[in-house]
């Protein structure tokens, strides 16, 4: 989805919501409960141990405030340094992603978390 207004939304706070490794394929979703209406965002990359990998698909739902993108990514089976690289009406936002949180959850994976 993309949004038409040229106003650049430069209080985007997006954090990272979850990842998966299921379908074979690494889904990565980050939201922002406070985003503006009328951004243009796009070329979504998961930048991951020193790669960078463009998304094979990227969903934008707004409601409201709440901005929430979902991305998905070949399967990666390392996680180390990771983060996503959005471009919001031609601005490059980057949004760490805190793997502590889900490491439980990737059991079977390489995490390299500092």
């Amino acid at each position: 989805m993309i949004f038409t207004e040229s106003l650049i939304n430069a209080n985007a706070q997006f954090k990272f919501k979850s990842l998966d490794n299921n379908d074979g394929k690494t889904t990565i979703v980050i939201t922002d409960d406070n985003f503006k209406t009328g951004s243009e965002t796009c070329c979504a990359k998961f930048n991951n141990d020193g790669k960078t990998y463009d998304a094979t698909s990227m969903v934008t739902t707004q409601e409201g405030k709440q901005m929430s993108i979902t991305m998905t990514f070949k399967r990666m089976t390392v996680f180390n340094n990771t983060s996503i690289t959005l471009t919001i009406n031609g601005q490059q936002v980057n949004v760490p992603i805190n793997l502590t949180e889900i490491a439980n959850q990737l059991t079977g994976y390489k995490l390299l978390i500092p």
